[in-house]
């Protein structure tokens, strides 16, 4: 009797036990880049679904972007990935390769394809299967100020090159040695800095760096070409100095034009206060002024392949970027508004447009019907710091132009061959 006690005892015990395991609430761990006061913004609406969701807690981790990839890798290799990962679209070809990302489901695929930017999708695409939500995509337009321009006589932006340039060196101006305004900025020693603005002005003239399938490099075209001899043209004529901070600059009114993506938009109007006024975005000038041209990039939120908690993952992901808030737009169109960010989603577009509603936004959205996405593939970070170090050589009169992109082309192919 008291053996049969002490067995119904224990089996009710781990009864017990087992229903107290069952009721405690899935942890999921969100790596990001996001620091300061943009994790603030998007701790706000984390904060919203643990609050809605106690048996899914959301915890934020944040590492610098220079770190991301190596921590994404590195955890992966250790078993200790998070359950939630925010990617650079450019890397996920090599973050599938290595089983680091998982799926959505086929209900989830749909909601992604059928519901943001086409060049967001095919961003976030690798090998024909969609992993993730996309959060942001980037294009690219010409930045300019409008007073330094109508100091030199000129009411619009340049539409073709030779307009940049005639502008460029109207803008360029010296009290004796000293620089007052510089015509149009270049930036090194960041590849995005370096490889976009250069490949959207190749795009613009009709340029494409790789064929439709990827195995092929088209960057070594007469297009491609002259857009590498435009830059080095305008470097050669004083017209930029490579050494200049642009991001320093422009602000400051000591720069009249450069190329950048649409976040910076958001960056200028929070620092420079009511000078913003002066900052005029147009698109991208190319040879004739009727052609359009802009590479994009993208992030996205994907689920970590070994993550016990998928269904728990895509389950917050999708409140994340598809649930329509009280004004319409879902949780991660917000956050990126609040970031002067222009959001992914199509319908954030449409919830969001009195948000979105200034002129220097217009060009940023126009461009994503015809941006151009980096390539999603394996080597993809390896073609652009390719592409850096050939056009950072140009630029500092190592080698010429059609030699640069002659080498570019033979090292690309390589790396597409592995």
């Amino acid at each position: 009797m008291l053996r049969r006690s002490f067995c119904i005892g224990l089996i009710l015990t781990l009864l017990l036990a087992a229903g107290s395991l069952a009721a405690e609430p899935v942890q999921l761990t969100l790596l990001t880049h996001y620091s300061t006061h943009q994790e603030d913004a998007l701790m706000e609406w984390v904060s919203l679904w643990n609050e809605a969701n106690p048996d899914i807690q959301v915890v934020h981790q944040n590492v610098e972007f220079d770190q991301l990839l190596p921590t994404i890798m590195a955890q992966q290799t250790a078993g200790r990935g998070a359950d939630i990962i925010h990617a650079y679209a450019l890397w996920g070809g090599q973050m599938t390769r290595s089983n680091v990302l998982a799926a959505p489901s086929e209900h989830l695929t749909e909601d992604i394809k059928g519901n943001f930017a086409a060049t967001a999708v095919q961003a976030v695409t690798f090998d024909d299967i969609v992993y993730g939500y996309p959060t942001e995509v980037q294009t690219y337009a010409l930045f300019y100020n409008k007073a330094i321009l109508g100091a030199a006589g000129y009411e619009h932006p340049p539409a073709t090159w030779e307009e940049l340039e005639e502008i460029a060196a109207a803008t360029t101006v010296y009290d004796g040695n000293t620089l007052v305004t510089q015509g149009f900025g270049l930036m090194t020693g960041w590849d995005s800095a370096v490889v976009h603005p250069f490949l959207s002005l190749a795009f613009a003239g009709g340029a494409r760096l790789l064929d439709e399938t990827n195995t092929e490099v088209l960057i070594n075209s007469e297009a491609g070409l002259r857009a590498l001899q435009f830059q080095k043209e305008l470097i050669d004529a004083g017209l930029v100095d490579t050494s200049l901070n642009v991001l320093g600059a422009f602000p400051s009114e000591q720069l009249a034009m450069t190329i950048n993506a649409g976040w910076w938009n958001g960056s200028l109007r929070n620092g420079m206060e009511e000078r913003y006024a002066n900052v005029g975005v147009a698109p991208i000038p190319s040879p004739d002024g009727e052609r359009r041209g802009s590479v994009s990039y993208s992030w996205f939120f994907g689920v970590n392949n070994r993550s016990q908690n998928q269904e728990a993952a895509w389950k917050f992901l999708e409140w994340m970027n598809s649930y329509a808030t009280e004004n319409g737009a879902t949780p991660m169109g917000n956050f990126m508004s609040h970031l002067g960010i222009i959001p992914a989603r199509d319908s954030d577009l449409e919830a969001l447009a009195d948000d979105l509603a200034h002129p220097n936004n217009q060009p940023f959205i126009d461009a994503l019907e015809y941006a151009i996405p980096e390539p999603a593939i394996f080597a993809g970070q390896r073609i652009k710091t390719i592409l850096q170090r050939e056009i950072e050589s140009v630029w500092a009169g190592q080698i010429t132009p059609d030699a640069a992109l002659e080498r570019a082309e033979q090292q690309i192919m390589r790396e597409l061959s592995r």
